[in-house]
Order: C-alpha cells, then sequence, then structure tokens
C-alpha cells in the first residue's frame, strides 16, 4: 500500500452544505470524505465505467480523508491541519480569567496543524499553555445570484455562500491506493476530470474548481523532502500503531465494531448524511437518498477501525455507495 497527499487550491472558492442543513446561505470550509469519495467515484464511473474501483475501494486499498486545510508559510514550508480530536479531559473548575479564555479558544478552534497536535493534547491534561495556531485560512462571502426560470417567468434572486482561500491557502486529502502503479495514473487522470467538473454546490458558476499539486509520498520512513515538520508527523502517524487512532474520514462502524465503541473508552461525533441524488440513470428527477449517521472525523477509537461501504439507494435504478472506510492516524494521547 501506498499514501500520497495532494494539495488542491480553489480558484474561485467553494460551497460544501452544512451537516445541518443544504441552505445556500451556509458553507462549510472543509469536504467530509464521503462526499469526496462519491465526487471521484462518479468521475471514475465517466471514463472507466466498470466495477475495478468498488473492488479495489472494498478491499480498503483504496481509502481517502476529509479535504482538510493547509497554509504555506514565509518560510516555504506548509502546515498540514488535523481536525480537532474530540476529547475533553475534565479539570477542575477555572480558577483564573487566563483559563476560560483558553477553553473559549479550544470551542472556537476546528484544526490543529499536525505537530501542535501534542501540545493541544498536553494543554487538554494540565489546561496550560494552549499552542499558537494559525487558521486564518481565508474568510466565507455571500453572493448573489439570478435563478432563471425555464418556463419564462420572472428571474429570482438567490445567495450563496462560498468560501475564498488565501492565497497560501487550500485544501489537501490524502489517499491510499494498491502498489500497482497504473492506479496512480488511473486515480491522476480522476482527480484531473474532477478539477475541470468541481466539488460541491454551484459548480456551473465556477466554485469547486481546483488546481492539484504533485504529490507527496508517505512510506512511513524518514525521508529527505520534509515540506514542514507536520507532513513529517503525519508521514510517521499513518504507519504508528497505537494505543488510540485519530480518524481522518468520515466513518461507518461494522457490526462488530459497534460493539467495540460501546465497550471501549472512545471519543466521536454523529454527523447525518443525507440529501438527493442527481444522476438521470439513478431516476428522472432527483430522488433522496437513504439517511445515514456516521462518525465524523475528529473521532478518536481504542481500536484500528476498518469501516464498511454503505449502499443508500432507497427507490432508483443503481446502486449509491457511500464510503465509510477511514483513514486514520495512530497516535499518542496519554491525556485520558
Amino acid at each position: 500500500m501506498s499514501y500520497l497527499l495532494y494539495k488542491l487550491r480553489f480558484p474561485n472558492g467553494i460551497h460544501i452544505g452544512t451537516a445541518s442543513g443544504n441552505t445556500l446561505e451556509e458553507t462549510m470550509m472543509s469536504v467530509y470524505s464521503d462526499t469526496f469519495y462519491s465526487a471521484i467515484f462518479n468521475e471514475y464511473m465517466k471514463i472507466y465505467n466498470d466495477d475495478e474501483l468498488y473492488k479495489i475501494s472494498e478491499a480498503g486499498e483504496f481509502l481517502v480523508s476529509d479535504l482538510l486545510p493547509f497554509k504555506e508559510k514565509e518560510d516555504m514550508s506548509t502546515d498540514f491541519y488535523l481536525p480537532k480530536p474530540f476529547i475533553s479531559v475534565p479539570r477542575e473548575e477555572e480558577k483564573n480569567e487566563k483559563e476560560v479564555v483558553d477553553r473559549k479558544k479550544v470551542k472556537a478552534t476546528n484544526f490543529i496543524p499536525a505537530d501542535k497536535l501534542g501540545e493541544y493534547l498536553t494543554f487538554l491534561k494540565t489546561g496550560k499553555n494552549f499552542p499558537e495556531i494559525d487558521d486564518d485560512f481565508g474568510k466565507k462571502e455571500l453572493y448573489t445570484k439570478n435563478k432563471v426560470s425555464l418556463q419564462n417567468e420572472d428571474t429570482k434572486l438567490y445567495n450563496i455562500e462560498v468560501f475564498k482561500f488565501n492565497e497560501k491557502s487550500g485544501l489537501y486529502f490524502i489517499v491510499k491506493l494498491p502498489e500497482d502503479n497504473e492506479w496512480q495514473e488511473i486515480f491522476e487522470n480522476i482527480l484531473e476530470s474532477l478539477s475541470l467538473t468541481g466539488i460541491g454546490g454551484k459548480r456551473n458558476s465556477g466554485f469547486g474548481q481546483f488546481i492539484s499539486e504533485d504529490p507527496m509520498f508517505f512510506d512511513g520512513e524518514d525521508f529527505d523532502a520534509i515540506e514542514s515538520e507536520s507532513d513529517a508527523y503525519i508521514n510517521k502517524a499513518l504507519y504508528s500503531d497505537e494505543e488510540k487512532y485519530l480518524s481522518l474520514s468520515s466513518y461507518s462502524p461494522k457490526i462488530e465494531e459497534i460493539e467495540k465503541i460501546k465497550e471501549s473508552e472512545n471519543y466521536y461525533q454523529l454527523i447525518k448524511r443525507s440529501g438527493f441524488v442527481n444522476s438521470s440513470l439513478y431516476s428522472e428527477q432527483a430522488e433522496k437518498r437513504k439517511q445515514v449517521y456516521m462518525l465524523s472525523s475528529g473521532s478518536v477509537l481504542s481500536f484500528k477501525p476498518e469501516g464498511k461501504i454503505l449502499d443508500l439507494n432507497l427507490h432508483g435504478k443503481h446502486s449509491i455507495y457511500r464510503m465509510g472506510k477511514p483513514i486514520v492516524l495512530g497516535v499518542k494521547i496519554w491525556v485520558i
């Protein structure tokens, strides 16, 4: 197996519906892995139209992480950010104003540079020295657009919120590919096609289109082409067996894993995954897909999860696959 990291830049910004609703007036900055996988799968079927991607996904040889933020620094290195772990460590009541402020910082922080994860976990235990985190990746902007009716009615205005990244920021993801070199070429064909199609909502306006860079390869060993301490941390943690595992993907546990989650000390957040299927091959009009709950990235588990692929087909003409197999990092969370 091999892991690759790709950096994506979004010149026109991106609109990603939030987990709480599908309104166009709210956007996320990051992208859930199951949403990203669906976009990849659709693009694969357009180009290759066979079941090979599904086969290697089912076998756990093809996995993707969430799209997570990165930020380039003045020294030309890059910080790669991880989802904040869903861990809370009980401490005595706040004794001073600084500790109250730090707790507010914890609540407001969603992503942590990989190389500062240890500092953050130490803070959770001690309540001291909250790490300095630069999380200015860009800003949300509200656009007003015209909706043109096909029935020659009056045009209607609607608002759409878009996240516009700073020049030095964007989103990255990690993908696990089979050892066969052919699959990297196949995947990059898919990625190139997807870069033009775009990710997220209102792609016909150019939102979600991206430019990808050459990948970084992670093999778990020390390597020379290190951009920063954060990618060195990720490189090592992808191959580390630890007592705890931090998920970088949406995760749907197998039946036997549900029992492990109940029995052991695990930290997680559930997210509702619902929506519509916009495919003329699936149905003549947009149909709802089956609603499910998954464990969000940032979940911390006491076992290395395998997960499963879901089929969310309700009444359509073909399967609707949702990737629930996660990429995880082995992490030392000794604060628990």
